[in-house]
């Protein structure tokens, strides 16, 4: 029986969010008899945990390394890289050939379509990593083109992410794939609150509430770290640890020592893993605009840590009863509040089983062999 080729698309394998779901795609798959999986990825490889994890066990990864053109008039050379990225991946297509193509995050739908379309690739599948209002302009455009004219099927994180994505595209064609987590592996690496917080030198008896996420706008920090502030009123011992870094650390820097709290707000960067800063932690605070089906927030609840979550949250994201939603508008005081509460007892969404990475990978090789034998005449579909 013939293999199925299949090629994820992904800009780096830096530590985010749609790169574990990748690397968990990587692991799955590795040896399957059905499935012939490889990745491609536009960046060059860096220093991150999943690039030294391809590294380590030689997992089928394409570099394109940013491909670039030698055109040396600025203003013409964006045209020229244009045509030279379209290049490198008709190459990597040409020498993959690939049955089915899986991108994941919007722009590089928008980059790669032109070399998608022109390969001529049966199957072409798009994880939507974000929230679909997020994307404005060309963009957007450019998205609902792919899934009314390209043949590009959507595939959403959440039925309200489906709802959000059939208003701003216009799709009538979807899956739903939610985000997979090693729920074992998870809590293997949890540990008692006090070894925890040794680890990250936190006062065994600090109220210590934790960020976890990129550095960036979409995360809204700065409400966390007001939020701090008005906690300090009550618990004058609290701390805001952060785990993560980008375009915004310079500004909430700023920010803290604006609030003369750069004593009790601690940037950590990025971390290796996050579970031991979860078994340290008294609370999740995740005030982001808005999200897709934020990572932290399911593996926070697998190690058993309360959370609080904005309006921009999914609910689909609640898995425990001690995890609660804040409503549009809340203040820092709101947030304070909550963020305080340990009384707090909710309803959960959706039962844990339903993100198990075992399952998720099932379902997502199911979509992969469904899809490819509709691209088959009867005879051959029948060998699969």
């Amino acid at each position: 029986m013939k293999k199925i080729k299949v090629m994820n698309l992904i800009w780096h394998m830096g530590d985010g969010g749609a790169q574990q779901i990748v690397i968990n795609y990587l692991r799955a798959f590795r040896d399957d008899p059905d499935i012939d999986f490889r990745v491609c990825v536009f960046s060059s490889p860096t220093n991150s945990k999943y690039d030294r994890e391809i590294r380590e066990n030689h997992y089928p990864v394409i570099y394109l390394n940013e491909p670039n053109t030698k055109c040396p008039v600025p203003y013409v050379r964006r045209f020229f890289r244009r045509a030279a990225i379209t290049r490198a991946w008709q190459s990597a297509f040409a020498d993959f050939q690939p049955d089915i193509v899986h991108v994941h995050l919007s722009a590089l739908l928008e980059q790669a379509l032109p070399a998608i379309t022109h390969s001529n690739i049966p199957v072409r599948l798009y994880t939507l990593h974000s929230n679909p209002y997020r994307q404005k302009g060309r963009l957007q455009k450019t998205l609902c083109d792919a899934f009314r004219n390209r043949q590009v099927i959507p595939i959403c994180l959440t039925e309200e992410q489906v709802q959000m994505a059939r208003d701003w595209y216009g799709i009538t064609k979807y899956e739903l794939v939610r985000n997979g987590m090693d729920v074992q592996a998870l809590r293997r690496d949890c540990c008692p609150k006090q070894d925890a917080r040794a680890q990250f030198g936190l006062d065994p008896d600090a109220f210590v509430v934790i960020g976890v996420g990129r550095l960036s706008h979409v995360k809204n920090f700065p409400l966390l770290i007001e939020a701090l502030g008005e906690i300090r009123k009550i618990r004058p011992d609290a701390k805001l640890v952060l785990a993560g870094d980008g375009e915004e650390r310079s500004s909430l820097l700023r920010l803290v020592q604006e609030k003369k709290l750069t004593d009790h707000v601690i940037f950590l960067g990025t971390i290796p893993n996050v579970v031991p800063l979860y078994s340290a932690a008294d609370v999740l605070g995740v005030t982001s605009f808005s999200e897709a089906l934020p990572l932290a927030v399911l593996e926070a609840q697998i190690c058993g840590l309360r959370c609080v979550l904005s309006d921009g949250v999914p609910s689909e994201s609640i898995l425990s009863e001690n995890t609660r939603k804040m409503p549009a508008g809340a203040t820092a005081q709101d947030w304070a509040k909550a963020l305080l509460d340990t009384q707090y007892s909710g309803s959960t969404a959706l039962p844990l089983e339903l993100f198990d990475v075992h399952q998720v990978n099932r379902q997502i090789k199911e979509i992969y062999v469904n899809y490819f034998r509709k691209t088959q005449t009867p005879a051959e579909a029948d060998t699969f």
